[in-house]
């Protein structure tokens, strides 16, 4: 980085962002998500990555959504994602949770790690997202 404040210009500006869209979507659409939380987030951050994935390896130009914007949604998704991990999202339990996957089929006994995800949430099995797309 050349200067801290490009940076902190960056961050107040995702902040801003994800204030906005909060407002506009509402806690639910994360704390609600279909196999929990960190599964929807997993899914729009995977998302987020082809698209980027295919802008960049084509080379084409976004019809609608610019590579800056794919980075900003993607900055925006991680930082939900340390809220929800730490409980502090609206829905969520104050414990962070880690639920297990098997398979793809959801566990009935979330993990609750004390510092850190589990390997399993970090590591999403890539044939999930081939059977979905």
């Amino acid at each position: 980085m050349k200067d801290k404040k490009d940076a902190e210009v960056i961050v107040n500006r995702l902040l801003e962002i994800l204030y906005k869209k909060h407002e506009d979507y509402g806690p639910l659409n994360i704390s609600g998500a279909p196999g929990g939380p960190m599964n929807g987030l997993r899914v729009r951050m995977y998302d987020k990555l082809a698209r980027l994935n295919n802008l960049i390896d084509t080379g084409d130009t976004p019809n609608y959504e610019s590579i800056e914007d794919t980075l900003i949604d993607m900055a925006n998704y991680a930082i939900i994602g340390l809220l929800v991990q730490r409980g502090q999202w609206k829905g969520v339990t104050n414990e962070p949770i880690v639920e297990k996957v098997n398979h793809g089929k959801k566990s009935s006994s979330p993990e609750r790690p004390a510092n850190s995800v589990s390997r399993q949430a970090q590591r999403p099995d890539r044939n999930r997202f081939r059977e979905v797309l």
